[in-house]
Formats: C-alpha cells, structure tokens, sequence
C-alpha cells in the first residue's frame, strides 16, 4: 500500500461551542489550529487531505484552499462528527485503502505516530489502528476500507464509535511515544496545555520518555537507572538555571531517562540515538550519542549533553555514588586491559573535569559539598 491511497480526513465543522471561539483559527505559533493540523499530515508524508468544514466555513475557506487541500463543506455539520465523516467518506473513490480521522482540535501529532501507524496497517491489514499513549487511545485512528459501508449505511446512533466497536476483534493498538494524540482543545485550560506543548514540542516530555522506553522494551532495570540519572542531572541543571547559566533543565531530564534506551545492544549509544532521531528529536539524540564518551575541553561551556554525561557517571544501577566509587569496579576489573583501561580512564577525567566546572560554577567548596545538594 504506497501513502497516496491513504487519505488524512480532517474534521472541522464543528461549533467550538465548549471552547468559546473559534478552534480551527486559533493561533499555534505563527500559524492556526487548523493549519498545523494539516502540517502534521502533510509532513508526515499524506498527500492528499481533505478537511470537512460547515460552521463559518466561509472564513476557513481561503486559509485552506492557500494549503492546497481538498475543501469539503457539510451542510448538515449541526448533526455532529458522524455527518461530517459521512460527508468525507462519499467523496471517496473507491481507490482509498484507508483514511486518518483527524479532529481539526487535535493538530500535534508527530511524524513518527503517523508513520508507525501505516507500517503496523501494512503488516497486519487490520480494519482500524488506533494510536496509544500511556495506555490511552487518541487520534488519528487509521480506519480501513473494509469500514466503509458500514459507516456509509450507519444511522448515526452511538456515532462512530459504535461502528468501531463493532470491529474490536480486527484492530490493533499501537504504542506511540507522542502526547500529542490526546491533546484536543475543548476548553481554554486546554488550548493553554497545547500551547506549551506546541512551544517545548523539540524537547519529549517526561511521560514521551517513559512511552518511548516502553515503545522499544527497555528492560525496568535501566528504566530505574534512567529515572535516577535524570533526577540528579535535574538537580544540577536547576541549580546552573538558578545561578544564571543557560540550561535547559527539560533536555536534561529527557536525556537522563532515555540515555541507555537501546542499552544491550550493539554500540547502544550510537543505536538509542538513530532511535530518538527517528523521531524528530535531534538534539536529545546527540546526548543519547555522548552519554558514554564525551570530548570535553576544559574551557568548554557546560551544556545539557556535559550535565547528563555526568549524571550518568554519579548513578551506579540506582544509586548516588561518588566517582571514585563509580569507577572503581571497571578499573580493577580491566588492569590487564590497556586499551580499555585507557577508555575508562578517558571517561572518569572527563567527568572529573565536568563536575570541577560544575561545583566552581555552584560556588561548591568540595565534590562532597556537590553530592550533598538535595
């Protein structure tokens, strides 16, 4: 099945009646609601979306034809989703394998979900994948054509979780490590929850990481580990933040909680960042890639990657330790092993060298002083 017989079907015909405005036009950044909706269809490789409008469709009009996306207009949008899902569907031409249903309110979904969702649609042909969040469904559900008639010929009772209902033992949940699937905007509390979101969207959230260390199976052993590390690399970076120095205490913890989320596999750093740059998070895979060798120049600016470097380095399993006591067991366990021994090395200067500039930085005495910080 190639992307352009799926079609990304977005609702937005309703009356925002619960919000108080107008959602689709909101803003998001420099763009709308209902433009960032299309945005995450289209960037995640749908090409042909069409957006079902009724209530002002004359205002989303000119905004979505400058999209280029097909307009469709629901004159009975008073009857609710169901008609409006209706209405797309007979726009069909028989041609489409399957469609995302996108509420208009729900515009941040990440490129990977979307990608996830066809790749899983691929495998099984399953006639409805719903993505998962936290053991949560959200949106888009990808709906197959074997749901067509029953949705066409549906008399609106129950709406369409009734006809999905209907087909439980043919679909499948898959895990996503994006936020965004649950994030609709029915009230003001909860368009200023997708804002912030919207504005820290280059950094995952604390539960993303815990969703993408579920999404590949990390075992609970290093999911302890990663939770201790970014505790204490929290500590670190809000006490760097409250003295002045630019640090991104968010990046910080992301990157302590899913720095060893390929841990057992072959050259895991280098393995957990391709996975965390699948998923559009450059700047935490270039920690994940460093967490286990990091050059670091003495005259070096401390930087998130520096403090989880060496957060890692003060975590042993899921303990505070010192970094005398970090290292000890791998240097006596590799004396007969120069080349190693020299990489073990390499690593324990270079943590030394991050925390002296870290306890200078804290106007810290002594690295016991450093460990003592609650």
């Amino acid at each position: 099945m190639c992307n352009s017989r799926v079609v990304g079907l977005i609702v937005a015909a309703g009356y925002s009646s619960r919000m108080g405005a107008f959602k689709p036009l909101l803003p998001v950044g420099e763009k709308t609601v209902i433009e960032t909706a299309v945005d995450s269809l289209r960037l995640s490789g749908i090409k042909d979306i069409r957006v079902i409008v009724g209530y002002r469709s004359a205002e989303l009009y000119p905004l979505l034809e400058r999209l280029q996306v097909d307009v469709i207009e629901n004159r009975n949008y008073a009857a609710g989703m169901f008609s409006s899902v209706i209405t797309g569907l007979k726009t069909f031409s028989g041609e489409e394998e399957a469609f995302f249903l996108l509420p208009g309110d729900t515009p941040l979904i990440r490129k990977r979900s979307i990608k996830d969702l066809i790749r899983v649609f691929r495998q099984t042909g399953a006639a409805v994948i719903y993505p998962v969040f936290n053991g949560q469904r959200g949106h888009p559900p990808l709906i197959s054509a074997k749901l067509y008639d029953s949705i066409l010929t549906g008399d609106g009772a129950g709406g369409l979780r009734h006809i999905l209902d209907r087909f439980t033992a043919d679909s499948v949940e898959v895990a996503v490590a994006d936020q965004g699937v649950l994030l609709d905007i029915d009230t003001q509390e909860d368009y200023r929850q997708l804002i912030q979101f919207y504005e820290r969207r280059k950094v995952p959230t604390s539960e993303e990481c815990l969703g993408m260390l579920h999404k590949y199976q990390t075992s609970e052993r290093v999911q302890r580990h990663g939770l201790e590390v970014a505790k204490v690399g929290r500590r670190l970076a809000e006490l760097l933040s409250g003295a002045g120095f630019s640090i991104c205490t968010e990046l910080v913890v992301a990157g302590g909680l899913v720095h060893d989320l390929a841990k057992g596999k072959p050259n895991h750093p280098e393995r957990g960042a391709r996975m965390v740059r699948s998923m559009g998070f450059s700047s935490l895979a270039g920690i994940v890639a460093s967490h286990m060798d990091l050059e670091f120049a003495a005259e070096r600016d401390i930087d998130e990657a520096a403090l989880v470097f060496l957060a890692d380095k003060l975590v042993q399993g899921e303990q505070r330790v010192s970094l005398s006591e970090r290292f000890k067991p791998a240097l006596e366990r590799f004396a007969g092993s120069p080349e190693i021994l020299a990489s073990i090395l390499r690593r324990q200067q270079t943590a030394e060298i991050i925390q002296g500039r870290v306890a200078g930085l804290l106007g810290v005495n002594s690295v016991d002083e450093l460990y003592e910080i609650q």
